[in-house]
């Protein structure tokens, strides 16, 4: 299955999402997915499963620069050190997104510190999700 392209970037699909899967629960389900040939593996803050997921991907045989590797900043998470720390333990991640909105949130404020990530080299692309 041909990849999306955007900006730049090309995103594999399918992708395999963690949400649900806390803890010690996603790491047998990662290692499965990367055996099975996912290449895209999402996961994020609120997900509880970061650290898990990380360390799945960080001990698999498969490239690092062969996978494709999704986060998101939770609600409560967006002062830029919390930005900078949840990022799963691995030197860079390929989308990196600021997931679900905030009455009180100053979008352009908190998008600067991932848009710093990106230029810095720890991921290629930044987005937001789950926005109404």
């Amino acid at each position: 299955m041909q990849p999306i392209q955007t900006l730049g970037v090309a995103i594999p699909r399918p992708g395999f999402g963690t949400f649900r899967m806390p803890g010690n629960g996603s790491p047998p389900a990662a290692e499965s997915a990367l055996g099975l040939g996912y290449r895209h593996i999402g996961t994020a803050a609120m997900y509880e499963n970061e650290d898990a997921v990380g360390a799945v991907i960080a001990a698999s045989e498969v490239p690092r620069n062969d996978l494709f590797v999704t986060t998101k900043v939770s609600h409560d998470q967006r002062a830029t050190d919390a930005i900078r720390k949840a990022f799963m333990q691995l030197d860079y991640v390929d989308l990196y997104m600021v997931h679900w909105p905030s009455r009180d949130m100053d979008i352009a404020a908190v998008m600067e510190t991932p848009m710093a990530l990106r230029v810095e080299g720890r991921t290629k692309a930044v987005g937001v999700c789950d926005f109404n």
